[in-house]
């Protein structure tokens, strides 16, 4: 139900394959794919994965990120979950990368970090040149 809500609003913005009315597939030059990255991550097994790839991040390269800078003076709760989630997003962005030849992730600007740490991944672990880039947030209405 999700992938689907997510997969209309993103077909105003991109091209997927397409049926025409004899239900054949029309496919664009580079149709856009949805994938989900519980294919790759509901199979990881967390100590071998913190084995593999947590070695790649360090606390005090997370703590240098804007974002985090931010949370901090601000004194706002900053979960262990939280740290968590970098690592994943950067690994979700190696997988990307592996699968589908993905080499340019684009996001909102508190994803910086996120994006950064998937860059460095990808080099680290496959020598693979990956790229981010971000846009500021959308805060208003207007």
């Amino acid at each position: 139900q999700n992938k689907k809500g997510i997969s209309k609003v993103f077909q105003q913005f991109l091209e997927f394959d397409k049926k025409d009315d004899d239900d054949k597939k029309q496919y664009s030059n580079n149709p856009a794919i949805m994938v989900d990255n519980d294919d790759w991550l509901s199979e990881l097994k967390y100590l071998d994965f913190l084995r593999e790839y947590g070695t790649h991040f360090t606390i005090n390269r997370m703590l240098s990120f804007e974002s985090v800078k931010q949370r901090l003076q601000r004194e706002a709760p900053f979960s262990f979950l939280e740290f968590n989630y970098m690592i994943l997003q950067a690994y979700d962005f190696l997988e990307l990368h592996r699968r589908h030849n993905v080499i340019l992730q684009l996001g909102g600007s508190d994803q910086w970090g996120n994006m950064v740490s998937g860059t460095e991944l990808g080099r680290r672990v496959d020598g693979a040149q990956l790229f981010a880039l971000t846009a500021p947030l959308i805060t208003t209405s207007d």
